[in-house]
């Protein structure tokens, strides 16, 4: 029956529209549609067993509603944890500006015309669309919808207001300006919150769905004013989880979704007054999480300040990551609603900064593809907006903004930049296999900043429910980027666990799954390394990374980046050999020991492949292989 369930939606929707049949085939050939199938499987039966729990309860418990409204938001229980009931609740032409979306537009800044054409994301809330309203109307001589709801066969579902102002922030197409949306051209899914994560893997596995937007989620008190079991604040637990082993089965894959409006609540048991807030999936590695800013936007357009909405749910995790990971401007967003077919109004909350994120993502999405001939990774879209983001508070990430308000123009240009023949940036996509150590050589001519990011998709890590403040890392694949120069190392940023509210450092991340360098007033040749600890599970660990610089000179020989190189045998007693994959010529070798002494150098014979370290001690060495033009690839190997 549950496969019966996923050919039924499969035979709805795919007669929908999405991105092109070649481009979906290229995402599922990258995704393990296979363990998808399995998510889906296993979610549902999780699914099932929780609604068994509720029924459960709510007999014993008759003052208790499955679901009602309250102050205009719609509660719905979805679980009992503790032995107490858990309920989710639902947490948009001016914001377009405030993230300099608009710069995408057809007449914006860029001068480009990227609004959403063919381009498919599907909202999940707490009811339906109502789809035929004006702004979600195509433009063809006898208008049909751009929103499609594939849960619901039913003609006249019952629709939400809050799921038509998200969706309308998404995609309204101005007929009304104001309220036209991140993505005015775009189509749209609408479904249903429950049984979401077994819906959202369905729809990846059939159109190869790229960007989904969850603005709700668990508040911190519920409407009764009593706060969840403290532990559930800032822990890792079953829900984020599951949504981590989804994105690692989907690689192309990213939720975007609300931090939540309780940042003016208290409870006791915190990691530090007036933080630790995020519950159960905006604790998750690989998703998005957004935070609500309230940006002042001049007449021009130029933003002036963009505080944070004292609402707007703070972090970070248990382990210190940094959540949320990016902020969007939510704060009196006007759009569509479901009074009427031309109905709108204004709401404020991170369900309003979610879509205005979610919307512009997708047009990054599309233009990369432009350019490019295909979508990025997850962890590239995810790293790159990171990368590009405008700082706000304190210097540095920090648990209320994240990496900053979300700056679509500047991401667009380090696309554009990357696809042109001088390479101003550098957006790369590669694996980390066991021992490998990839290094890049870049140079910079202007005192302004050099910054690199690296992002990757995480395997799912081990849940912490029940655990208060569990400081234990949850990430699994821990990778490190460092930029050198001479004797100078510069490390990424992170959070301080010990004072949430301090500014962040820069020192070894062993938490996050993004790691930011910038270099200022950077001046000459600079080494980029990215390295990890540790065994990698599976033996290798893709990752995204992302350089950009005022002046910037990519001088490494991308080609020879990409190259895999092999050693064997590994551990070796004599020779090591050597394979390297297009023909790239290398000018020299080096054996460095585990302090990075020099112990031995090779630059002739090379040709032979085979490398005699007889004359070496028992113990780990590292191996570099450089090339003509100055781009290394350093390998692990054991000397018996």
């Amino acid at each position: 029956m549950k496969n019966k369930y996923i050919i039924i939606v499969v035979f709805y929707t795919i007669f929908g529209f999405s991105q092109t049949k070649n481009e979906i085939e290229i995402i599922l050939k990258e995704s393990n549609v296979q363990e998808l199938n399995n998510i889906a499987i296993k979610s549902n039966d999780d699914f099932l067993k929780k609604e068994k729990i509720i029924d459960d309860f709510l007999i014993k418990n008759i003052n208790y509603k499955k679901q009602f409204y309250d102050n205009f938001r719609l509660y719905e229980l979805v679980d009992v944890i503790d032995g107490k009931p858990v309920y989710i609740t639902t947490d948009n032409f001016t914001e377009a500006q405030a993230t300099k979306t608009n710069a995408l537009h057809s007449g914006g800044t860029l001068g480009l015309n990227v609004e959403g054409q063919n381009m498919t994301l599907g909202v999940w809330d707490g009811g339906f669309v109502l789809k035929d309203h004006i702004e979600f109307l195509d433009d063809s001589s006898s208008p049909v919808s751009r929103v499609v709801i594939p849960q619901n066969t039913i003609p006249n579902p019952s629709t939400s207001d809050h799921a038509t102002h998200v969706m309308g922030t998404v995609l309204a197409k101005g007929v009304d300006n104001n309220a036209k949306g991140m993505a005015p051209k775009a189509n749209g899914l609408s479904y249903n919150w429950t049984n979401d994560l077994t819906t959202v893997t369905t729809e990846i596995a059939n159109i190869g769905l790229l960007i989904s937007n969850h603005s709700y989620g668990v508040p911190v008190l519920n409407d009764q004013g009593e706060a969840q079991s403290s532990w559930l604040m800032g822990c890792y637990d079953n829900e984020a989880r599951s949504w981590d082993q989804l994105a690692f089965s989907a690689p192309y894959y990213l939720m975007v979704t609300s931090a939540g409006n309780s940042g003016a609540d208290s409870y006791s048991g915190g990691l530090a007054n007036g933080y630790d807030k995020l519950t159960q999936e905006k604790n998750a590695k690989n998703n998005l999480v957004v935070a609500n800013s309230n940006p002042f936007v001049l007449a021009n357009g130029t933003v002036n300040l963009f505080p944070i909405n004292g609402s707007s749910s703070q972090g970070p995790s248990d382990d210190g990551r940094i959540k949320p990971d990016i902020t969007g401007d939510g704060t009196n967003v006007y759009s569509t609603v479901n009074t009427t077919v031309n109905s709108y109004a204004t709401m404020s909350g991170t369900s309003m900064a979610s879509p205005n994120v979610a919307g512009s993502l997708l047009l990054l999405q599309q233009y990369y593809n432009q350019l490019n001939s295909s979508f990025m990774r997850a962890s590239t879209l995810k790293g790159l907006v990171c990368h590009t983001a405008r700082d706000g508070g304190t210097v540095g990430p920090d648990p209320k903004f994240g990496w900053g308000l979300l700056d679509t123009s500047k991401a667009a240009e380090v696309i554009r930049k990357n696809s042109n023949v001088t390479r101003e940036a550098v957006i790369n996509e590669f694996v980390l296999n066991q021992g490998e150590v990839y290094t890049f050589q870049v140079g910079v001519t202007s005192p302004d900043k050099l910054e690199a990011t690296i992002s990757w998709t995480d395997p799912a890590g081990t849940p912490r429910n029940g655990i208060l403040n569990d400081p234990n890392p949850v990430l699994v694949n821990d990778l490190d980027l460092r930029i050198t120069k001479d004797s100078s190392t510069y490390y990424p940023w992170k959070l301080q666990l010990s004072n949430v509210a301090a500014a962040a450092i820069t020192g070894d991340n062993i938490v996050d799954n993004v790691e930011k360098v910038e270099v200022t007033n950077p001046n000459g040749i600079y080494t980029i390394t990215v390295s990890h600890k540790g065994n990698l599970s599976s033996g290798q660990q893709a990752f995204s990374l992302i350089v950009t610089g005022t002046g910037f000179q990519d001088l490494s020989n991308i080609n020879f980046s990409k190259s895999k190189i092999s050693i064997y045998p590994n551990p070796t007693k004599n020779i090591l050999n050597f394979s390297l994959e297009n023909n790239i010529r290398l000018k020299s070798i080096t054996i460095n020991d585990i302090t990075g002494k020099s112990i031995m150098n090779f630059n002739s014979n090379i040709e032979q492949k085979t490398l005699d370290v007889s004359s070496l001690s028992s113990g780990v060495y590292f191996v570099t292989f450089s090339d003509d033009n100055g781009s290394s690839i350093t390998k692990k190997f054991i000397k018996q």
